[in-house]
């Protein structure tokens, strides 16, 4: 192996344990306790590698929560693959989510929303990782919502803001009231049980059931 191959591997090796000391940081004691020298001493280097490697203390740790929410969205990705309708959709979500909360990625996720609005560089980092995040579920939404009584009628992209916030507020919440993201969840398949009964109906008539609705709030909610 060439000395330039070893010093390669060296310096890939030196990025990964900074990238992962931040993530143990602000899984321990959080976004605030994320300074150069904490995440030198989890990693074990010397602080001077993180400026070198990565510019910036706040460019490592926009490279730490790209990391860890690509691997996520990968698993996202792969879990609604074959997700089929809304309730699919709904069922593979809360089962990553449920491994976001176990892994420590929405506590991650809580504490950068939570910086964010004190900080415009991580403002700008978590409207990166939310827009990836929406790209990912909304994919899988307009897919569930082909051929539904409501197709035409509402935006899958406004479905995804719709559950987006619900989500991100119920994972803020459920940490001090218990339950209140199962019971979300809950709530979205009793939407997709509501759903299947109208998807009994020719569509004409659930159109004209719906779309009246649709018409008399259009002033308030103009389209896209």
């Amino acid at each position: 192996m060439s000395g330039c191959s070893i010093a390669n591997e060296a310096a890939a090796l030196t990025q990964r344990r900074l990238r992962a000391a931040v993530v143990t940081i602000v899984g321990r004691r959080g976004l605030a306790s994320v300074t150069a020298r904490s995440v030198a001493a989890e990693a074990g280097v010397n602080q001077a590698l993180i400026f070198y490697h990565f510019g910036t203390l706040g460019d490592l740790v926009a490279a730490a929560y790209r990391e860890s929410v690509d691997e996520a969205l990968e698993r996202y990705r792969e879990a609604l693959a074959s997700a089929h309708g809304l309730g699919e959709v709904l069922d593979a979500v809360e089962a990553e989510l449920g491994t976001d909360r176990a892994d420590g990625g929405a506590a991650r996720m809580a504490q950068l929303l939570a910086a964010a609005g004190q900080d415009e560089a991580l403002a700008k980092l978590a409207r990166e990782l939310l827009g990836e995040w929406r790209t990912v579920v909304g994919e899988a939404v307009e897919r569930a919502m082909v051929d539904s009584p409501v197709e035409g009628l509402v935006s899958p992209a406004s479905v995804v803001e719709a559950a987006l916030s619900a989500m991100l507020g119920a994972v803020l919440v459920d940490g001090a009231q218990p339950g209140v993201l199962s019971n979300s969840f809950a709530t979205l398949r009793e939407l997709d049980r509501t759903l299947a009964r109208f998807s009994r109906l020719p569509s004409r008539a659930v159109r004209s059931i719906i779309a009246p609705k649709f018409a008399s709030g259009a002033p308030n909610h103009p389209s896209r």
